[in-house]
């Protein structure tokens, strides 16, 4: 009796089975599962920025003395001829560069940002001498020596714009220009000189002198062309490596 109820229930669950695989066929079939939506890309919106980083002076910078002193008539009396001037050893030291900004990224590939910078620690210094006429004399010339030392700052303001080219690897490469403001001020400037000249006697050195001058600062308009690479440190975080052609005016 115990085998027959066995075969029974199993009879049974065989059947509703079948009946329910049955009945699922007269059913209308599932709807289409729809692909999942496509992973949009957010590239807009503002962000902040900082940089640090060291400023090197392309060129020796161009000086000049103002007024001119040699139409003052350092050529006259005892000399003769026309006297000359020149600096010489111009050079203006390294500067650090601090800079904070905040800027809006409109796609993929453009953005642009405002910035506000300050240059300082850079030196300046150059040897200025006047080559007088000859002393009509001795025939023995009249030298005027001056050394400057002073220090140079500037506040910059620019507008910038880049154009990133596309990332690989997470490394995203860049050009750049801006447009803006520079303001310069030359510092603790000093003068360290001495003057040999000669009358009807033997070479007199008249010295050394010196003094100082009070700081000045001017205005300049400004631009700068950019260049380097952006690396994905994570998704809201970037690390940039940049050079920057800075003209101060």
């Amino acid at each position: 009796m115990a085998k027959y109820r066995a075969l029974i229930i199993a009879g049974g669950a065989l059947f509703a089975l079948t009946r329910a695989a049955g009945a699922a066929d007269l059913l209308p079939p599932p709807p289409a599962l729809e692909p999942p939506p496509p992973v949009a890309y957010e590239f807009n919106g503002w962000y902040l920025r900082g940089d640090t980083g060291v400023g090197i002076s392309a060129n020796a910078p161009n000086l000049i003395n103002s007024p001119d002193p040699l139409p003052s008539g350092l050529a006259s009396g005892y000399y003769t001829g026309t006297p000359t001037q020149a600096f010489y050893n111009s050079t203006i030291s390294a500067a650090m560069n601090f800079d904070l900004g905040v800027g809006y990224q409109f796609n993929n590939w453009f953005r642009f940002d405002v910035t506000g910078e300050y240059r300082g620690g850079s030196h300046f210094q150059s040897l200025y001498v006047i080559n007088d006429a000859t002393n009509i004399n001795t025939g023995n010339p009249t030298q005027i020596a001056d050394f400057y030392r002073g220090n140079i700052s500037s506040w910059v303001g620019l507008f910038n714009g880049y154009v990133d080219l596309g990332t690989w690897y997470g490394i995203t490469p860049y050009v750049g220009a801006g447009v803006g403001i520079a303001r310069n001020t030359l510092s603790g400037m000093t003068d360290q000189g001495i003057v040999t000249y000669t009358t009807t006697g033997p070479v007199v050195t008249a010295g050394p002198s010196g003094g100082y001058f009070s700081d000045g600062s001017k205005t300049n308009f400004a631009w700068a062309l950019m260049t380097g690479l952006d690396f994905d440190v994570t998704q809201n975080l970037k690390l940039e490596l940049g050079y920057r052609y800075l003209d101060l005016g």
